[in-house]
């Protein structure tokens, strides 16, 4: 058990200044916190300083050991390799969270690689993005009133906990309580199967012969705008998503196989009316839903 004191969050660190890094920059501005950031590209920090991202940036050493929390926000084997490589760059007692959309691997890698140097490690995941990427696409208002799960564990100091859970919702999101495993299971049927499917669409409906392309470009408008705009995500960050939740995403796509069969054998065999029924109870659960992020996040998600 990891029985590190918390420090009071006066110094965060945000550790990789893309579209999340620099979304979350944003978002903390007007508070009482002094926003250290870095990463790779020198052109980047000064940009992020000069449009009030960031209020600081430095050599790296300088701006982990200054953090009372660290933000990595970078893609999941970078966060990995990150802490691995500067695990001794900390102070006892800070607190280091991720936003990785996928938990396991890297909690247990934070919690086996820091704890032992009384470091706090808390893994989070807040549910935001778009299909963009870069410093360029980021925006203040990208993380409101959006969930956030945050990981506890045998081994997460309760204190940390806690100060990490403020710290989201300072930014007017929703903190969720979770476990590693049902973290993983749950977002592979919320969010990674909807890229796959995406993906399979796309494929689908535009991936035919050159001749036939551009009638098939005509063809398709806002439904199926909506439905693919997930496929422009990064190709290698979802290849590192589901490499890293493998078994809990191949278990939510051979149940969505499954659905997607019956399907099919309703249309083979025209049963149209058991068709529309299923039509009608996706409705229906897509509606419930509406309503609850309506309800629950004041229309503004």
């Amino acid at each position: 058990m990891n029985t590190s004191e918390a420090p009071e969050i006066r110094n965060i660190a945000i550790i990789g200044l893309g579209l999340l890094g620099a979304s979350l920059g944003m978002s903390l501005r007007g508070q009482k916190l002094n926003r250290l950031g870095w990463t790779r590209r020198p052109e980047v920090c000064t940009w992020a300083q000069k449009n009030n991202v960031i209020d600081e940036t430095g050599e790296l050493e300088y701006i982990l050991k200054k953090a009372d929390l660290t933000v990595l926000c970078i893609p999941i084997p970078q966060i990995m390799n990150f802490i691995k490589t500067y695990r001794n760059c900390w102070r006892p007692g800070s607190i280091v969270t991720d936003i990785g959309s996928v938990k396991a691997v890297i909690v247990n890698c934070g919690e086996k690689e820091l704890q032992p140097l009384g470091v706090n490690f808390v893994g989070s995941h807040p549910m935001a993005g778009t299909e963009k990427t870069g410093p360029y696409a980021a925006f203040e208002a990208l993380y409101n009133n959006a969930e956030v799960f945050v990981i506890r564990t045998d081994n997460t100091s309760a204190a940390a906990f806690q100060k990490v859970s403020d710290f989201w919702e300072s930014i007017q999101t929703k903190v969720v309580e979770i476990g590693v495993k049902e973290h993983d299971v749950l977002v592979a049927h919320t969010s990674h199967i909807s890229h796959i499917l995406a993906l399979s669409l796309t494929e689908a409906v535009l991936d035919c012969p050159e001749a036939e392309r551009k009638l098939r470009f005509s063809g398709c408008a806002t439904g199926f705008r909506d439905t693919s705009r997930i496929t422009s995500s990064s190709p290698q960050m979802w290849r590192e998503i589901i490499e890293n939740n493998q078994p809990a995403v191949l278990e939510v796509v051979k149940e969505f196989e499954k659905r997607w069969l019956h399907l099919c054998e309703l249309i083979e065999s025209k049963q149209y009316d058991k068709l529309q029924s299923e039509f009608a109870k996706g409705k229906n659960l897509r509606d419930r839903w509406i309503n609850y992020k309506n309800t629950e996040h004041d229309c503004n998600w």
